[in-house]
């Protein structure tokens, strides 16, 4: 089958690795006018189009900063003649979880990276720092509070000692974020679980930071890129397992995570420290506090979600934390490239209010 006819093809069936090629060929023709460039790659089946939030808003706001940006489909070799000055891989923490062939790819264009002296932000052998385990052990170095953490490698002997974690527990995936959690209460929960529906396993302590005042569960999100940290956002909800969809709504929680949003974060040098331990350049942390007022980290996470709050949301007032996170990223990707940094992004990141209207 020719290139062309598998492209035809692939294009009607709208996945696989020629569509996005195409996709790529014609944003780069459109936008990708820089003579110093982004070398950004991306795989065609695994959240291509994660980061276009990025790409959207410079394309309005900065189109002299989109100009940098050159896409990719991994596999990608550097051709002669190229000139990047700053190689980001946006794919998916760890990639070897989802597909070891990309792996091997994305470390074979590192190392010629490395042999160009083209910096790489977020190097792929380093994102399993930030898996449940490791990274716990990692950011417990530098002295911030993690829940204990226990690899399930021997399902047998779990389900009998529990890895030494008193109950109630939480078993959820080693790797990746998101997906299946199991809390467990009683032994004989522990002998029923579903082990075998996990790929890496392992066991957490359950640790209750409901709130003394109301009762609810508060989660914090801190956006590190390079020394800069942007507070991202404020998670409220009524259960232990707090996400984004469930929050709870009041004009009181509102304040208290515009108050959150617009200040630097309270645990800025500490979250650095952790940052630093991970080996990694970009990274969110979602902490609480526990009853007794400490920092607890529950996880990192390499690959953020960033996203607008939709025009209907009754949380429009989060876009300002967003743009100043896009901005973060915008200022870690040009100071990595030792490029200077454009005054519009340095106002943005100075002064919350310069995100009106972006």
């Amino acid at each position: 089958m020719s290139q062309w006819i598998h492209l035809r093809y692939s294009l009607k069936a709208g996945v696989g690795f020629w569509p996005l090629r195409l996709h790529d060929a014609i944003q780069n023709r459109r936008f990708a006018n820089a003579e110093q460039r982004f070398l950004v790659v991306r795989h065609p089946s695994k959240n291509p189009h994660f980061y276009r939030v990025l790409l959207r808003w410079l394309e309005r706001r900065l189109p002299e900063v989109r100009a940098r940006f050159e896409l990719h489909t991994i596999p990608y070799h550097l051709r002669t003649g190229s000139h990047y000055v700053l190689h980001v891989p946006w794919l998916q923490d760890p990639v070897q979880r989802w597909s070891p062939s990309a792996f091997r790819q994305a470390n074979q264009l590192a190392a010629e990276c490395d042999e160009h002296h083209i910096p790489i932000i977020n190097r792929v052998d380093r994102l399993t720092n930030a898996t449940k385990s490791t990274g716990a052990r990692l950011i417990a170095s530098v002295g911030i509070r993690t829940p204990k953490m226990v690899q399930i490698d021997n399902p047998r002997q779990f389900r009998e000692t529990r890895g030494g974690l008193n109950l109630p527990l939480l078993v959820r995936e080693d790797w990746g974020h998101g997906g299946l959690v199991f809390r467990v209460e009683t032994a004989d929960e522990v002998r029923k679980l579903p082990l075998e529906r996990f790929s890496h396993p392992v066991a957490v302590e359950f640790v209750d930071v409901k709130s003394r005042h109301d009762g609810l569960y508060y989660k914090y999100r801190y956006v590190a890129a390079g020394d800069l940290g942007i507070a991202h956002r404020l998670h409220v909800g009524k259960h232990w397992k707090v996400k984004g969809t469930g929050d709870e709504y009041s004009p009181a929680l509102c304040d208290e995570e515009l108050a959150y949003t617009r200040s630097p974060d309270p645990n800025h040098r500490q979250l650095q420290a952790a940052r630093q331990a991970l080996g990694l350049d970009f990274v969110a942390f979602d902490y609480s506090y526990d009853p007794q007022g400490e920092l607890i980290v529950w996880e990192a996470n390499p690959y953020p979600h960033i996203h607008f709050p939709g025009p209907a949301s009754r949380r429009l007032y989060r876009r300002t934390a967003t743009i100043r996170t896009l901005a973060a990223m915008v200022h870690l990707y040009q100071r990595r490239a030792g490029l200077t940094v454009p005054s519009a992004i340095e106002d943005l990141l100075a002064d919350p209010s310069k995100a009106h209207g972006c």
